[in-house]
């Protein structure tokens, strides 16, 4: 988001900046694939900067190639963040709540280093010699949330006359329930019944589940009908994210238990173009209901939005404790994460264990703009 020595220049105070430690780590991962210790070379005084450019950068160390990013100072820096430091404690915590602290406090320091620098644009302005009115500067706007975050479309529908009234909400993963009949993994243990499993619960099964409509217990006031009617509520997506992240519901607190029902799910190409509202929204007309057929009529011709699955994380264990791991696609090849352990994710490039690994929580996928 910003370099992380701009940052540091106009910080005040001993604040802890996660845009500013990711740009380190970012530093450190090209500069090892090439061999040079860039946070050092950046870190030189002005004196000694000459010389550190020429033997890092313009004659790189074959022998430091490829050294691993060891995250340690990342991490700490994410404990002490404020949206963040909550959760740096021993209980068990949820990997998606992390994952909502974590990106609310990287817009906050994105947004908060975009303020200091309109105020400094600011101050300088005033300093200068007097020049006619100028209409005011745009507000900072966050490129982190435009990057992560979508916005779901909820509406409600009047049975009778098909008045609809919507409004929309942002949300930064998308938590889907997961159907009750699926088989749990525990009741099936032959290879044969696995493959049954997969093929019976799959993320295109839970998607659908989340957008249809569903009709509520009672009824609502229909500002069209002028009375209470029979109402549909259904959910679709006013706008998807490039980076579009699934979270699968697996902690049922209110029955105190795990859910640890085996959900396939697609590597590659997971369509979410037939869940937008022109294409998914239930549409009620006399026709329709003249008919008895509430069946939502999908164009075969909806738009193609595509995405593909680059990371997951996995949880093993119970409601109360477990652990979790994460799957990290790297170009074309698959890494597993363990700790502070990582290894191929399996042979080949480790795709299939990541599709077949238990326990899948959390899986990140990023739009395919066909580049």
């Amino acid at each position: 988001a910003h370099p992380y020595q701009c940052c540091e220049a106009l910080k005040i105070g001993e604040a802890s900046c996660l845009a500013c430690e990711i740009d380190k780590l970012l530093l450190e991962h090209f500069g090892s694939s090439v061999g040079i210790d860039t946070i050092a070379a950046l870190e030189e005084k002005s004196n000694d900067i000459s010389s550190t450019l020429v033997t890092n950068v313009v004659v790189p160390s074959r022998e430091n190639c490829g050294h691993p990013v060891i995250p340690s100072n990342f991490l700490a820096e994410v404990w002490k963040h404020s949206s963040v430091r909550h959760l740096a404690r021993h209980d068990q915590h949820d990997a998606q709540e992390f994952y909502h602290a974590f990106i609310d406090g990287l817009e906050t320091d994105v947004l908060s280093y975009q303020k200091t620098l309109l105020s400094m644009q600011q101050a300088i302005k005033c300093q200068s010699q007097i020049k006619p009115l100028q209409p005011p500067a745009t507000p900072p706007q966050s490129s982190i949330k435009d990057i992560f975050e979508g916005s779901l479309r909820s509406v409600l529908i009047c049975d009778q006359c098909g008045c609809k009234r919507s409004q929309t909400e942002s949300f930064l993963n998308l938590s889907l329930p997961l159907k009750n009949e699926f088989p749990s993994q525990s009741e099936v243990a032959s290879r044969e019944k696995m493959t049954t499993r997969r093929e019976t619960s799959n993320i295109t099964a839970c998607l659908k589940d989340f957008t249809d409509p569903e009709t509520l217990s009672d009824p609502i006031y229909c500002p069209s009908c002028k009375r209470k009617s029979k109402t549909l509520k259904q959910h679709t997506f006013a706008k998807l994210p490039r980076v579009f992240c699934l979270h699968l519901k697996r902690f049922d607190a209110e029955n105190n238990k795990k859910i640890s029902d085996f959900v396939s799910y697609p590597a590659s190409n997971l369509d979410m173009g037939k869940y937008l509202p022109h294409w998914c929204e239930k549409v009620v007309s006399k026709e329709s209901k003249d008919s008895d057929s509430n069946e939502i009529d999908v164009d075969a011709e909806s738009p193609k939005v595509l995405y593909d699955l680059f990371a997951t994380v996995n949880h093993r264990g119970t409601l109360n404790q477990g652990h979790y791991t994460s799957n990290v696609k790297c170009g074309n090849h698959w890494y597993h994460c363990n700790d502070a352990f990582v290894c191929d994710a399996g042979e080949g490039n480790g795709e299939k264990e990541v599709l077949l690994a238990e326990g899948a929580y959390m899986l990140f996928y990023l739009k395919n703009d066909g580049k």
